[in-house]
């Protein structure tokens, strides 16, 4: 009898210790599959995306309290999209930067609202996230008035001006602690290693570009142009293809011969209306993160880790 209970034990400690030790090699095998699920094979001339077989049924059930204050994480759980049959044949790639190069969105999202405070009768912020995805891309000047609006906050109270002003006097507080997206400094690196020209195209005004990118001189030192959104030439902001058309033109190439990385659908409006190509990186705190609203981009990523070189050939 004792003999039995000793082996009953030791088996018990032998599953438990595969147990542990399973599951750690299947978040790992999770967490790679969450950086690239999607691969790309040249064969004849033609890119055919191949899904990896590997599912996660139990990963969405554990980051169902998943904190929105990671872009990273909240939009993790998602296969990539890639929309292409054949390398795109570019000769520049123009990157948005709040919450494309830059992980800007959760110290807008907090300034936003603590500007609100005290003008909310309940002393607490009133800005939701889904409310945030409908400004994403735009201009200050166009989505202000807007936000105040949703906020039941009078002009009379707090005017448009005066709101934006005191939200671009607050986000420099946050600008040390932004980190630049997963992938961003590699891809712009292999970009300029591989000849292409590479610019920042934002609606930001160019003070606050350079206030943002003071605190990554690197990635700012390998932009060809940095278009803000605040020069005379732009007479719209996204979802028009002012931003873009004028950085094509200052870079010197076609269009056609762009790739732009956005993270908001008004911004892939911008690309294609430009005539442009377009890779999409929703935010997943977002109600806009849904793919369906990114239906016209040539790819839907996680991150730029999850872009391919041999994605694109230079022209």
């Amino acid at each position: 009898q004792g003999l039995v209970i000793s082996l009953a034990c030791l088996c018990g400690i032998v599953g438990l210790c595969w147990f542990t030790t399973s599951g750690r090699e299947y978040d790992a095998a999770a967490a790679t599959i969450g950086r690239g699920a999607t691969m790309a094979v040249a064969s004849k001339g033609c890119m055919a995306p191949l899904r990896t077989a590997i599912r996660r049924p139990h990963l969405g059930q554990r980051h169902q309290g998943l904190s929105l204050a990671s872009k990273t994480e909240a939009a993790a759980l998602k296969d990539p999209e890639i929309r292409i049959d054949s390398p795109l044949k570019i000769e520049a790639v123009l990157f948005d930067l709040d919450g494309t190069l830059l992980d800007f969105e959760g110290g807008s999202h907090d300034a936003l609202n603590k500007v609100l405070e005290p003008y909310n009768s309940t002393g607490k912020a009133a800005l939701t996230w889904e409310m945030h995805g409908t400004i994403v891309g735009r201009r200050a000047s166009e989505w202000s008035a807007e936000i105040l609006e949703q906020c039941g906050i009078s002009p009379d109270v707090l005017s448009p001006e005066k709101y934006v002003e005191m939200y671009l006097a607050k986000m420099p507080e946050y600008y040390p602690s932004m980190p630049l997206m997963p992938g961003a400094l590699n891809l712009v690196k292999n970009l300029k290693a591989a000849g292409y020209k590479v610019a920042v195209a934002s609606s930001s005004e160019r003070l606050s570009i350079e206030k943002k990118l003071k605190f990554h001189p690197e990635l700012l030192e390998m932009m060809d142009i940095v278009q803000p959104g605040d020069d005379p030439e732009i007479k719209a902001g996204k979802p028009a293809p002012d931003i873009f058309l004028a950085a094509a033109r200052k870079l010197g190439v076609k269009p056609e011969n762009c790739l732009v990385f956005e993270d908001s659908p008004f911004g892939l409006q911008g690309a294609k209306a430009g005539n442009m190509y377009c890779a999409a990186l929703p935010d997943g705190r977002m109600p806009i993160a849904d793919p369906a609203r990114f239906g016209a981009a040539d790819f839907v990523l996680n991150s730029m880790d999850e872009f391919k070189m041999d994605y694109i050939e230079k022209i």
